[in-house]
């Protein structure tokens, strides 16, 4: 069985790509497109194995033969000479087939022009994040996600107070209530996201969320040609700890908010448990940008469905003064000079 699998255009032979924009696959040769029901015969191609198979740290191009490297997560990447789009079947196999993949609906020009206006008002991000040949280093990679539904029992309690004054001859009498509180209640979540790669920032791509979740549909493989892959090193049990915070917090923020009438709460304990959890492994759209800077990452993220943004960038020290000694020196002209312009 072949372990890398690309999508040939019926027409050409040449590789095809999926087009965001318009949700079909094209060919770049003879510039024809395809819908999911025109690929679809050739479904069986595709098929999936159940079992894990051994990892291979190189493939075979098979569009003109030559021998790339990938590392161990990577699973849908570029031929780097004949730029093919390429898919290691490998790495969609056994624990690592996903259940379910949110096509991607901006295109790479949209994800680039977002960028472009997001480093824009960095005033003192390094010229070099802003230029032409690093925007155009943005890349789509579909992510590895885990996609978590659970039921939670949720209690907190605590104590509140309401205070009231009234003035009593020379004095200001200060009366105040203290009362217990205890709300409980039980909770449904679907499909929590949590991403399942450890080289990607957890805290970023929480920012780009919510995904919307109509656009979801069973995984297939054709939707990766085009773009990057990942595959997931973060494991269910460890994901499904760091989903049971966030919904911890969730849960917390909600039964806070029926807590009303009061001066002050102060939640004393709390008990969260947690029934039926169910995860899925997912593929979810972003794109993205990595920059170096003095030895340091610094990431940009692109929602690949939404189009909402995360990032950070490191302050150039040397603009920053530079714009320090601008500004103190046109304070300096106006208030030596600004009045030897008037008689």
């Amino acid at each position: 069985m072949s372990t890398v699998k690309q999508y040939k255009c019926p027409s050409c032979s040449a590789g095809l790509k999926f087009n965001p924009t318009v949700q079909v696959w094209k060919c770049e040769y003879c510039f024809n497109e395809y819908d999911l029901e025109e690929l679809e015969p050739n479904r069986a191609a595709e098929e999936l194995p159940e079992e894990d198979i051994a990892e291979l740290d190189s493939y075979r191009c098979s569009n003109c033969g030559a021998d790339l490297l990938a590392d161990d997560t990577t699973s849908a990447t570029f031929c780097l000479y004949c730029k093919s789009p390429s898919i290691i079947k490998t790495r969609f196999s056994g624990r690592f087939k996903p259940k379910y993949v949110i096509p991607f609906k901006l295109s790479k020009e949209t994800a680039k022009e977002l960028y472009r206006s997001w480093i824009k008002k960095r005033r003192f991000a390094p010229t070099a994040f802003k230029q032409q040949e690093e925007i155009d280093k943005v890349t789509g990679l579909y992510a590895p996600y885990w996609l978590f539904d659970c039921k939670v029992n949720a209690m907190i309690a605590g104590e509140a107070t309401r205070v009231s004054s009234y003035r009593q001859g020379d004095y200001r009498v200060i009366h105040t209530k203290y009362y217990s509180v205890e709300r409980s209640g039980e909770m449904k979540y679907n499909m929590i996201p949590v991403d399942g790669s450890i080289k990607l920032n957890d805290q970023l791509m929480q920012l780009i969320e919510p995904y919307d979740y109509k656009d979801i549909t069973d995984f297939s493989m054709k939707y990766m040609s085009g773009f990057m892959a990942e595959r997931y090193d973060v494991e269910s049990t460890d994901a499904a700890n760091a989903m049971k915070k966030r919904v911890e917090r969730y849960v917390e923020e909600r039964l806070r908010a029926t807590i009303n009438g009061y001066n002050t709460t102060r939640i004393t304990s709390k008990s969260v448990n947690f029934n039926e959890v169910v995860d899925n492994y997912a593929m979810l759209p972003v794109y993205i940008l990595v920059n170096k800077y003095k030895g340091n990452s610094h990431t940009f993220i692109v929602n690949g469905q939404t189009g909402k943004v995360s990032g950070d960038t490191p302050i150039d020290r040397k603009k920053q003064v530079l714009f320090a000694l601008g500004i103190f020196a046109a304070t300096w002209i106006v208030a030596v000079f600004g009045g030897a312009f008037f008689v």
